[in-house]
């Protein structure tokens, strides 16, 4: 019996489903996305996508592979997006593209750094090595390596620890979406939406002045 491949390490890129394949990892995608892991079952997955249970075991194997290849889903194209802006750091200041490559894989998922800290922290899932190690460890080399390129070419001020200013980066783009389930019960989307995207864009330009090569002066 054929199934689907299990990958290693990070997600690389986004592959071709079936219908079938599609529909069920888009179920699973919004039940995960809503309910704790031991919440949800296979069987109630191949439910609300009318299929029969047995098509997830061939397909993708475990409720555990399932829920890995829905966040390889997610992902997937995130990492083509930081990929590119890697590439083009070499001749362009891409800080800016990179606050908001992250605003917007945020805002179209909103539960994600939820299910993270439920993840890592309360453990709660089978898959805390994978977030850790092949999500969040990736992504911090990754903005190490690229505050570092833009730090070689001019970008960002020589005296800065690159492996702190990750840290800073991180807290500016992760912090705003704390208050997205706090909003939430008073706001609609569009008026949450609104005011995360100004609230990283204020980031933007702090992180922007506090660590490029010509500051503004303190007063």
């Amino acid at each position: 019996m054929e199934t689907k491949s299990k990958t290693r390490g990070r997600p690389k890129q986004s592959p071709v489903h079936t219908p079938c394949q599609q529909n069920i990892l888009s179920v699973a995608r919004r039940l995960f996305l809503t309910f704790s892991y031991s919440k949800v079952t296979t069987r109630k997955i191949a439910d609300e996508a009318d299929v029969d249970v047995a098509l997830i075991g061939y397909y993708f194997g475990s409720k555990a592979e399932l829920y890995k290849a829905v966040f390889d889903d997610i992902y997937a194209p995130f990492f083509e997006k930081l990929n590119q802006l890697k590439q083009a750091s070499s001749e362009i200041n891409t800080i800016e593209e990179l606050f908001m490559t992250i605003f917007n894989l945020d805002i179209e998922h909103p539960e994600l750094l939820s299910i993270i800290y439920k993840t890592l922290v309360l453990n709660d899932g089978p898959k805390r090595n994978y977030f850790n190690k092949q999500i969040l460890n990736y992504t911090d080399t990754f903005h190490v390596n690229i505050f570092a390129k833009l730090q070689r070419d001019g970008f960002i001020d020589k005296n800065l620890d690159v492996e702190l200013l990750k840290d800073s980066f991180n807290a500016l783009v992760m912090m705003p979406f704390f208050f997205y389930s706090l909003k939430s019960k008073d706001s609609s989307k569009e008026e949450i939406t609104i005011y995360l995207k100004n609230l990283y864009k204020q980031n933007i330009k702090l992180f922007l002045h506090g660590c490029t090569v010509d500051p503004i002066p303190h007063r």
